[in-house]
């Protein structure tokens, strides 16, 4: 069974994404020597971020093409 274009969009956004901004007080707080953790968690999320531009544009025209009776025009 395929999920509808929409649903398989979202599940795809949600898959491909995590915040890691969540983690990164922890990261501040651990003790010095420690301090590269907070560097790599923010170049995560810049990796991510950058991804995320990228599937905006893949996921709508390869992936997940809207049903040829739903595009106006």
């Amino acid at each position: 069974m395929r999920p509808r274009f929409d649903a398989g969009r979202a599940l795809a956004f949600s898959l491909g994404t995590r915040n890691s901004f969540i983690v990164l007080p922890f990261a501040l707080a651990l003790p010095a020597g420690w301090e590269s953790t907070a560097v790599v968690i923010v170049g995560q999320s810049l990796v991510e971020l950058f991804g995320m531009v990228l599937c905006l544009w893949l996921l709508p025209h390869d992936l997940f093409p809207e049903p040829a009776a739903s595009r106006i025009g």
